[in-house]
This record gives C-alpha cells, sequence and structure tokens, in this order.
C-alpha cells in the first residue's frame, strides 16, 4: 500500500491527536493528514493536570476541576485558592474518544491505528517517505511527536518519575473541593529520603468524589526510576491516607518525564519538526505539558491550514529559561531544601502570578513577585555557584 498526504504526523499521543483534532476542526482549509500510531487501541493510561488558562479556547473535555490545592512540607500547610483558574484534570480515555471522533467526522484527516515505523523517514525529491508495516506513506511535511524511545541517565538535569493509583474507598475519605499537590511530609513518612537521598520525593493526592482519588509518589531525581522501585512506597501512602478504610484500584498510571531536557540534535530541514514531551512540549522545571501542547497544537495548526509548513514548540524566554535553570539547578545540589523551597513559593507569592508563572504565562511582575517570595540566599548562591552550607549540609534557609 502507498498512501500519499500533505502531512504525515508520527505518533498519535497527546500531541499528535491535539494537532490532528485542530486541524480536523478547521473544514475546508485542512490539509490532506494522516497520523500514524503504533499502539492497536487506546486505553484510559493517564492523567493530564493543569492549571485553566480562561484565554485558551477549550478542545478538550475537563472531568474534574479543584478551586483550591495543598503544599505541606515539614514547615506547614500552604493552601491556595485558585478558584479563579481551577487546577484541571483530563482523562486520558475521554480525551482518546473525543480526538478520534473529531477526527472520524473529518474528510481530511485520517488516523491509522497499529502501524509500526519500519526505519527513520527519507527524503527524496522534496518528499518525505515513511516506511512502515503496512507499506509506505508520502508527504512533504512530516511531524514528530514520538516520546523517546527510553529515557537514559544523563538526557536531562533531572527527571521526574511517577507510579499513581486510582482507588474507590468505602467510605467517604476525601475532601473533593481540594487537592495535595505536593506531600512532602507523607512521602518522607513512607521512607522517601532513605530510598532516593538524593532526590526530591512527594505524594500527589488528587480526589474527584469522596470515596475516589488518584493517588501518585513522585520523585525528582538524576536518574529515570522503573515504577517497581515506586510501587511499594505508593502502597504505604494509600495506607496512611485512608487508614483501615477498605479500599479498591480501579487503575494505575507510570510514567518518567525529562526537567531541563538538554539540548538535542534537531531536524536541519522545516519540512521535518519535532513536537511533544522531549521536544519543547513540557515545561522544564515542572513536566507539565498538556496546555503547553494545546498551545503549540493551535499555532501549528494554523500554520498549515494557511498553506505555511508545521512550526515547532516555540522557544521560551531568556527569563524563563533562566529561572527554571536556577530552579533545577537549586533542587538537583540541595534536594533536601527543595520542600521548604516550594513551601515559600506557594506561601509568599500571590496566588494568581504563582499559577501564571508554573503555567507559562507569567509576566515580568508575577516572576519579580517568585524571586521576591523565594528564599534569596540560597538563589543567589546557585545563581553564582557559590555555597556555603550549615552544619546538615543543606544550604542556609529561612523561611518567609
Amino acid at each position: 500500500m502507498s498512501d500519499s498526504f500533505d502531512v504525515i504526523i508520527l505518533g498519535g499521543g497527546c500531541a499528535g491527536l491535539s494537532l490532528a483534532t485542530r486541524l480536523a476542526s478547521s473544514g475546508g482549509t485542512c490539509p490532506r493528514v494522516v497520523v500514524l500510531e503504533g499502539r492497536a487501541a487506546y486505553t484510559h493510561d493517564r492523567t493530564w493536570c493543569f492549571f485553566k488558562d480562561s484565554q485558551a479556547p477549550a478542545q478538550h473535555s475537563v472531568q474534574h476541576a479543584w478551586p483550591s490545592m495543598r503544599i505541606t512540607s515539614g514547615s506547614g500547610s500552604v493552601t491556595i485558592d485558585c478558584g479563579s483558574m481551577p487546577y484541571e484534570m483530563v482523562h486520558a480515555g475521554q480525551f482518546y474518544h473525543s480526538a478520534q471522533s473529531i477526527i472520524n467526522q473529518s474528510d481530511h484527516v485520517d488516523l491509522r491505528m497499529d502501524v509500526a515505523i519500519k526505519k527513520a523517514p527519507e527524503k527524496r525529491e522534496g518528499v518525505w517517505r515513511v516506511e512502515t508495516g503496512v507499506g509506505a506513506f508520502h508527504a512533504p511535511y512530516v511531524i514528530d511527536t514520538r516520546p523517546a524511545k527510553r529515557p537514559e541517565r544523563g538526557g536531562a538535569k533531572l527527571w521526574q518519575s511517577f507510579y499513581g493509583q486510582e482507588i474507590e474507598c468505602s467510605a467517604d475519605t476525601f475532601d473533593v473541593s481540594c487537592g495535595d499537590l505536593m506531600d512532602f511530609s507523607a512521602a518522607n513518612a513512607c521512607g522517601a529520603q532513605a530510598a532516593f537521598p538524593d532526590a526530591v520525593s512527594f505524594v500527589y493526592v488528587l480526589p474527584t468524589t469522596a470515596r475516589r482519588a488518584l493517588l501518585e509518589f513522585t520523585v525528582f531525581g538524576p536518574d529515570p526510576l522503573n515504577p517497581d522501585l515506586l510501587h511499594d512506597l505508593l502502597a504505604k501512602a494509600v495506607m496512611q491516607r485512608v487508614g483501615s478504610t477498605e479500599f479498591s484500584v480501579l487503575r494505575s498510571e507510570h510514567g518518567v518525564l525529562p526537567m531541563g531536557t538538554l539540548p538535542s540534535v534537531s531536524s536541519h530541514d522545516a519540512s521535518y519538526v519535532f513536537a511533544g514531551l522531549t521536544a519543547g512540549g513540557a515545561r522544564p522545571s515542572s513536566g507539565y505539558a498538556f496546555a503547553r501542547i494545546q498551545r503549540w497544537a493551535a499555532s501549528c495548526a494554523d500554520a498549515l491550514a494557511s498553506g505555511q509548513g508545521p512550526v515547532g514548540h516555540a522557544p521560551d524566554s531568556f527569563i524563563l529559561r533562566t529561572m527554571d535553570a536556577l530552579f533545577l539547578k537549586l533542587v538537583r545540589a540541595y534536594p533536601q531544601a527543595a520542600p521548604d523551597l516550594f513551601t515559600a513559593l506557594f506561601a509568599g507569592t500571590n496566588t494568581d502570578s504563582l499559577i501564571r508563572f508554573l503555567s507559562d504565562r507569567a509576566t515580568l511582575a508575577d516572576n519579580a513577585r517568585v524571586v521576591a517570595a523565594l528564599l534569596p540566599r540560597p538563589l543567589l548562591r546557585a545563581l553564582t555557584g557559590r555555597t556555603r552550607q550549615n552544619r546538615s549540609g543543606l544550604p542556609l534557609l529561612k523561611a518567609q
């Protein structure tokens, strides 16, 4: 079989489907597009969360939203009221189903499942050729959204590894109005510091009903971790949270995200564009990707619909790159200090400014408020490369 299109999208995950649905919704201006996905079928294998951007057009179905979020460390607990920009959750299963429905209604976009790509695409006479197990596909443009095959040490400044379970309890257990963004104390109570002394660990809890919640054990560390290493720690965190209440596990999810990806080889041909998690789709300091990918999908779809070539993710501003690099440097050098750093950030920053900062929408004033809220001496030492430690070996910190 040989098929010719205007655009080939490699990978039908979050980035690939987000772009495909945008194009399918563009009507008669949509080029002929094929999405090649290796999976034979989609499952509800993950969730995506983000703070609501009221200026972004909705292209997805939000399953739950939290008007307040909490962070807990040895320094105490801080709860932010984010009702104006709630923390929202999108279920992958619903996202995949919605995307397939939109694509199926389009005469210009085609999704091919269970397609294995045999070798790297080749370009001849201005046309890319993609060899697959079901034949060759041809197009003048290729957008490669496939994730890295295998995360490796050295491929990022830090790695975010997580293992989570959605559970249902036999009795009311959770407060659905508030989620736990980072509970460092719960992680330490489970033995995280002994298990991963060179990393930052926390428990993430998102209750969707009084009896159902997603709980994840997350580690920011120098190495990507196998989910098996986090399974027992999550089990302890769940028991710590639900106590003697009986519960059942509905599903599990796990992943490894690069934080501060090191420069990688990019395409030298503007007709071959990389996108997605490992190509600028994730915020370096947090791993948040969904909202960033939606913004890229909108701009890339607009370019293609107007007859231009595809575009990759817009480069981060100098200020954002500098602040993220500084933050990652501090967390990697002093992981034990990170809980106090996060607590100071949440306690000392105006909520709207904080959310805009976390969501790549910060103004200069927002960035200034974030810097002012953080602990000045550790930040200055990280910036200059000079460190002075106290007796515990940690940087001198003073909560504000």
